[in-house]
């Protein structure tokens, strides 16, 4: 989604906790036990789980009273074929960033195929339609975090902020980063099209949410520690993306 300093951090930290956590089956006690080393994630200490923990619960609670709410009402309400095109599009106003990213990491390869993407699908429906996914070519996301990963960066501590969610301090610092060196945002903004760019961001995180309702309230309630579980995942969801982008 586009990046900015107004909607990135609340819609960033529900996409964490909605998205990140629903993608995993719901962990028991013992299984949270485990150390994500074990599924091959980055060791980082957690110097501040008493925090975390507040924080977290935080989260929660906007979750439950803002978020999933307006993605509930956006799932009843709006035909599939629509929410098809909310899809297509909030991915595709994200492909210069992840461009960015890859010139950075230096990963031909990758921006000549997300370049490729959005020019297909510039042509087939601005973004709306996903003309590239008819051969099975398909956008490969990146972002300052995995950047810095690339140039030898570790992850540092763990630490769950308001509204960010469970993260490191080197993904945390490429989150605020990519505030500043996102092409879309930065075009938006100087052309005076913030509101714009607010609403398209903000609608895709609800669209993102809505396609995980209930899985994370079951997660809640049937996993033993959630704010251990929930790190676990995502620390598993994050070295699965570190992987899969080298």
């Amino acid at each position: 989604m586009i990046e900015n300093k107004h909607i990135k951090g609340w819609a960033c930290g529900f996409l964490m906790l909605g998205i990140s956590a629903c993608e995993s089956p719901i962990v028991s006690e013992e299984a949270a036990s485990i150390s994500t080393d074990d599924f091959g994630a980055e060791e980082h200490a957690d110097p501040l789980d008493g925090f975390s923990r507040a924080m977290m619960e935080l989260n929660f609670f906007l979750d439950d009273y803002l978020l999933q709410p307006a993605a509930t009402a956006y799932k009843a309400l709006t035909p599939d074929f629509v929410q098809t095109g909310v899809g297509n599009f909030t991915q595709y106003v994200k492909l210069p960033f992840y461009m960015v990213n890859d010139i950075l990491q230096w990963k031909i390869d990758r921006f000549a195929q997300n370049f490729w993407v959005m020019t297909v699908n510039t042509f087939t429906g601005v973004g709306v339609v996903n003309g590239a996914g008819y051969f099975d070519v398909y956008a490969k996301p990146n972002d300052f975090g995995m950047t810095l990963h690339t140039w030898g960066a570790g992850p540092g501590f763990e630490v769950t902020l308001p509204f960010l969610g469970p993260t490191c301090f080197r993904d945390a610092v490429g989150s605020i980063v990519g505030l500043v060196i996102d092409p879309v945002s930065i075009a938006a903004n100087y052309n005076d099209y913030r509101w714009a760019n607010y609403g398209i961001t903000g609608l895709g995180y609800v669209h993102s949410r809505s396609g995980y309702l209930g899985q994370l309230e079951s997660l809640r309630k049937e996993s033993y520690d959630p704010y251990v579980t929930i790190k676990s995942i995502v620390d598993q969801k994050r070295a699965s993306e570190l992987k899969e982008n080298e």
